[in-house]
């Protein structure tokens, strides 16, 4: 799904900096930029669909970018709407290009916007057709969380840090372009990226709200960086940006090759695992690959229902006290549960349930990061 995915994107992301004049090398450094980017490569092989909805953003900008015929404005708005029913997230970088339509694309504006108030009063009334209120009440309300500065902190550092020079050079090239930057469609889109990544404060953040940012600084850059215009780097620039992609490129691929490894570490770990899962097909678990994998279903998304009674939309109580009667009798847990939770393992489950994985009259280490508690 995603990898399939990562070629629409990569499809959107060539044919933009095309339209806008890339060809030959600086079309390819431009396209093999992407591969720098941890948030464009990570779920490539995985079910995720946040590829998807960056490309409708990418192919909206684009289509709206490129010209005023009111055809290419309306597939514009219409791929900004399905990015959003991708993510709905998705909604801000919409407003972002459609703001920048009726600012310096006024003819082209209504046909956009006119398109894409169609698909979503369309796509939204599918869903409520199908499904009701429940999955508003999942976008709109579920989706707020809790905030934390400390997390912003430490995605921004994972995720903005290692491309700081790339980003600094969109500050420095758009000063140089002087007032004609203003109206460019992928400075607007980064500048709305950039200030929209600030929402990774929300604690189980992660990548995903720093690809728009990536996408829109490769389109920007990479025609500079690899072109031989009068736009291009300096020599000092240069080798500062060559040393930043090349070791961008070095810990993506350094990242993956670990995930890879582990994977394959956990793989081996299923068979002992699932025979210490007992006969209960209902489980609590936080790696819910392996409990697929073992055949088991689990209760429930442990992060998920974690921030929701954070917020105080779900009381954990009746469900701790089954856990405590053993009607759930298993849980699978990455972290042994004895020892106080910290990191991304408390963030993920209701210190209700925390404290009755810790009273559990079994806890047993199996296999290498995994612990198996019984009642």
């Amino acid at each position: 799904v995603n990898a399939l995915g990562l070629l629409a994107l990569v499809g959107a992301v060539a044919w933009w900096v095309r339209a806008r004049g890339a060809r030959g090398a600086a079309l390819a450094g431009t396209v093999g930029l992407l591969g720098a980017s941890f948030p464009v490569l990570y779920g490539a092989g995985q079910l995720h669909i946040e590829l998807w909805a960056a490309a409708g953003t990418v192919a909206g900008f684009a289509l709206l970018d490129r010209g005023a015929s009111w055809r290419g404005a309306a597939l514009g708005g219409a791929a900004l709407a399905l990015a959003c029913f991708s993510k709905q997230t998705e909604v801000v970088p919409a407003a972002v290009a459609l703001t920048w339509a009726w600012t310096w694309r006024r003819q082209a504006a209504p046909a956009a916007t006119a398109a894409f108030a169609a698909a979503g009063l369309v796509g939204s009334a599918l869903i409520t057709l199908a499904w009701g209120a429940e999955p508003w009440r999942h976008m709109l309300a579920y989706t707020v969380g809790t905030y934390s500065l400390p997390n912003l902190g430490f995605q921004a550092l994972s995720h903005a840090a290692p491309w700081l020079l790339l980003l600094a050079f969109v500050v420095h090239t758009a000063w140089r372009t002087g007032p004609g930057a203003a109206g460019d469609a992928t400075l607007w889109f980064w500048g709305g990226a950039l200030l929209w990544s600030l929402s990774a404060a929300r604690v189980g953040s992660g990548y995903p709200y720093f690809l728009d940012l990536h996408l829109a600084t490769v389109v920007w850059v990479g025609p500079r960086i690899f072109g031989d215009g009068p736009a291009g780097p300096s020599r000092l620039w240069g080798w500062l940006l060559a040393a930043q992609i090349v070791g961008a490129d070095v810990g993506v691929g350094a990242t993956l090759a670990t995930n890879a490894v582990r994977l394959r570490e956990v793989e081996a770990q299923v068979p002992a695992l699932c025979a210490r899962l007992g006969e209960a097909r209902m489980i609590l678990a936080e790696d819910v690959g392996v409990a697929r994998a073992c055949g088991r279903t689990v209760v429930l998304h442990p992060f998920i229902m974690a921030s929701l009674a954070a917020q105080g939309r779900w009381d954990p109580a009746p469900l701790e006290a089954a856990v405590r009667r053993g009607e759930i009798p298993v849980a699978l847990l990455p972290f042994d549960p004895r020892k106080p939770a910290t990191g991304v393992h408390a963030e993920r489950w209701p210190p209700a349930l925390l404290r009755a994985f810790a009273d559990a009259p079994s806890v047993e280490a199996v296999g290498t990061g995994f612990w198996v508690v019984q009642w």
